[in-house]
C-alpha cells in the first residue's frame, strides 16, 4: 500500500514524496500527508479550510510557507459534555478544518475520484469530524475520496440576532467554504471536482439537505445522502431564533431581548460559561438551529427563505438547487431521547403531573386559544397509560419517532420528489448486530433499530472498536457498495440486471436479505402531518 500511494501521487498528482512522505500542493501552501497507523489508505489531517469570524461567515484560510504537515486528529468546535461517544468538550474557536482520505488505485493518467465529504451529526450541537470517530477505510476501499470536517455549533455556529454582528447560520457557512475549498484543491488529492456527494447521519444529513436550498452553493454538491437526518423536524429550523438568544441567556443571567445587549452577552461571555448555559437547556443539543437570514452588505447569505416555501416553489424558487438523494432512517429513532436524561425525566415528571405543555413541539406553533385541544389529542394519543415509566417512556418514545424522523422524512421525500423531478431512493435500515450503536447506547432490547445504527456500517469507530462477524461484514459490505456506486454513478444499482433499488415512493429494507417494505408507521405519519399542516406551515411563514 505504501508503495502504491507513491507511486499514485508521484505519477499522477504531482506529490513530491520520500521517506513515507506524501506532500500535496494546495491553494495556501503544501500539506504533508501519511500513511494510516492500519497501512489501508493516506490520510491528511487538520487541514485547516476557513478562518472563523464569530457569529458570521468565515474567512479563506491564509497561505503559507514550508509545508503543514497535516496529523492533527483531534480538533473539534465549541461544545459542551455529553455522553454522545462521537462528541467531546472543547472550546477551540480556531477549529475549521478537514481531514481528507485516499488509497483506491488510478489506471489511467487522467483519472480521478468521486469524492465524499462527510457531515457529522450532533444535533447541531456537539460533534466532530475527527476519524478517531469517523475511521473511513470501508468507504475509500472502494475508489472514492473520503473527506470529512468540523463546522461551528450551536451558538457559534446558528446565532440569529437579526443584526449584522450575528446574522445566522454560521455553522452552514462553514460547510460552504469548506466545499468551496475542496473545489479549489481536491484534484491534487485525486479527487473529481465535478463529482462530489455530501453524506450525513442526523444533523449531519439535515445539514447535507439544507445544501439544495441555497443559492450560494449551486455547483459545489453533486449528489446528497442524509441517514436520519430531514426537515420539518423540531431539531432542524428555528422560526424565533432571537427568541432563543434571548432564553438561553437568562441562564447567563440577562434578561434582555435587545439584539445588541445580547451580541454582546455572547461575545463576552467565555466558552465555557456559554456552553454550560446551553447545557442546561432543553434537549441541549439543538438549541441553536438554521434558520431565515436578513441580507447585510458584506455578508453573503446562506438561507434567506423557509425550507417550506422554497420546497413548494420547487424549481421556480432561486434558492432551490436540487440533486439525487438517499435519505433513510432506522425504525425506532425516538429511542435516541432516552439517553438525554434530564429532559426525559423532566418531561415524565411533568406529564405525571398533568402539565401537558411537555408534549409542545418546537417545530409547531399552536395558538393559545387551541393550546389545550392539541395537548389533549397527543396525550390521548401517546400517553393513554400513564400508570407506569415504562408506559411514559414509550409513549414518550413514540412521539419523537413520529414528530422528529418519520412524519417529517415521509413529508420531505414527497414534497423534494415532486419539486425536484429528481430520484430519492429511500432506505429504512433494519439489520440487528455488533455493530448497532444507538442499541448498545440505549441498552434497547426491542427488536428494532435505534438512531446511530447504521453509522457504523459505514465507518469504523477507532474511540470504541465494535466487533464485526460474517453478517456485518456482509452489512458493511452492502452499504458501502451502495453508497459509493450512489457518489460514482448517481444510483446506489447502476446495473439493475443484479438487483436494482427503485426511487421513492419505494422504500428499501436494508437487512441481509434487502426488500422492499411498506413505510413506517403510516397512519402515525399522517398524523404528524394533520398538525404540521395545521400549526408548522404559519410558524415556517407560509401562507395558507
Amino acid at each position: 500500500m505504501s508503495a502504491f500511494c507513491l507511486v499514485v501521487f508521484a505519477a499522477f498528482l504531482g506529490v513530491v514524496w520520500g521517506d513515507e512522505k506524501y506532500i500535496v500542493a494546495t491553494k495556501q501552501g503544501k500539506v504533508e500527508g501519511s500513511l494510516a497507523s492500519n497501512g489501508l489508505y493516506c490520510e491528511f489531517m487538520g487541514i485547516r479550510y476557513g478562518v472563523p469570524v464569530k457569529f458570521k461567515a468565515p474567512l479563506e484560510p491564509p497561505s503559507f510557507s514550508g509545508v503543514y504537515k497535516a496529523d492533527a486528529r483531534s480538533v473539534l468546535c465549541p461544545q459542551f459534555p455529553s455522553n454522545d461517544p462521537l462528541a467531546a468538550p472543547s472550546d477551540t474557536e480556531d477549529c475549521l478544518v478537514l481531514n481528507i482520505f485516499t488509497s483506491t488505485p488510478v489506471t489511467g493518467a487522467n483519472t480521478t475520484l468521486p469524492v465524499m465529504v462527510f457531515l457529522h451529526g450532533g444535533g447541531f450541537g456537539v460533534g466532530g469530524g475527527s476519524p478517531s470517530f469517523y475511521g473511513p477505510q470501508y468507504l475509500v476501499s472502494h475508489d472514492v475520496v473520503v473527506v470529512t470536517l468540523n463546522y461551528r455549533l450551536n451558538v457559534y455556529g446558528f446565532l440569529n440576532l437579526e443584526i449584522e454582528g450575528a446574522p445566522g447560520n454560521a455553522g452552514l457557512k462553514d460547510i460552504r467554504q469548506a466545499l468551496r475549498w475542496i473545489k479549489d484543491n481536491i484534484a491534487n488529492f485525486g479527487g473529481d471536482v465535478d463529482n462530489v456527494t455530501v453524506f450525513g447521519q442526523g444533523s449531519g444529513g439535515t445539514a447535507a439537505i439544507y445544501l439544495t436550498l441555497s443559492e450560494s452553493t449551486k455547483g459545489l454538491v453533486h449528489k446528497i445522502i442524509s441517514e436520519s437526518g430531514t426537515l420539518f423536524t423540531p431539531e432542524s429550523f428555528d422560526a424565533d431564533a432571537k427568541a432563543t438568544a434571548s432564553q438561553v441567556a437568562k441562564s447567563l443571567e440577562v434578561l434582555s431581548t435587545d439584539s445588541e445587549k445580547l451580541l454582546n452577552l455572547y461575545t463576552e461571555t467565555p466558552i465555557k460559561a456559554v456552553e454550560e448555559a446551553i447545557s442546561k437547556q432543553m434537549n441541549p443539543r439543538s438549541v441553536f438551529l438554521p434558520s431565515v437570514e436578513q441580507v447585510f452588505d458584506g455578508e453573503e447569505p446562506f438561507l434567506t427563505d423557509t425550507p417550506i416555501n422554497i420546497l413548494t416553489a420547487g424549481k421556480n424558487h432561486k434558492s432551490f438547487n436540487p440533486v439525487p438523494i438517499i435519505t433513510g432512517l432506522n425504525t425506532v429513532e425516538g429511542l435516541i431521547c432516552t439517553l438525554d436524561y434530564n429532559t426525559m425525566t423532566s418531561q415524565m415528571d411533568r406529564i405525571k403531573n398533568e402539565d401537558y405543555s411537555a408534549l409542545d413541539q418546537r417545530s409547531l406553533l399552536v395558538p393559545k386559544e387551541e393550546k389545550e385541544e392539541y395537548r389533549n389529542i397527543m396525550k390521548e394519543t401517546y400517553f393513554s397509560n400513564v400508570t407506569s415509566d415504562e408506559a411514559l417512556i414509550g409513549g414518550l418514545i413514540n412521539l419523537n419517532s413520529d414528530f422528529c424522523y418519520v412524519g417529517p422524512m415521509s413529508l420531505f421525500s414527497e414534497l423534494y420528489t415532486n419539486a425536484s423531478g429528481l430520484p430519492v431512493y429511500e432506505f429504512i435500515f433494519n439489520y440487528i448486530g455488533n455493530r448497532n450503536l444507538g442499541r448498545l447506547l440505549t441498552n434497547s432490547s426491542l427488536p428494532a433499530t435505534a438512531n446511530k445504527d447504521e453509522l457504523f456500517y459505514i465507518f469504523e469507530l477507532e474511540r470504541l472498536p465494535l466487533p464485526m462477524d460474517e453478517n456485518d461484514a456482509r452489512i458493511v459490505t452492502f452499504m458501502t457498495m451502495m453508497w459509493t456506486n450512489f457518489a460514482k454513478f448517481g444510483t446506489p444499482t447502476p446495473e439493475p440486471g443484479n438487483g436494482e433499488w427503485l426511487p421513492f415512493p419505494h422504500h428499501l429494507e436494508i437487512n441481509l436479505e434487502p426488500q422492499y417494505v411498506a413505510p413506517l408507521t403510516v397512519d402515525r405519519a399522517y398524523f404528524w402531518r394533520v398538525f404540521f399542516y395545521k400549526y408548522g406551515v404559519d410558524k415556517f411563514g407560509r401562507e395558507n
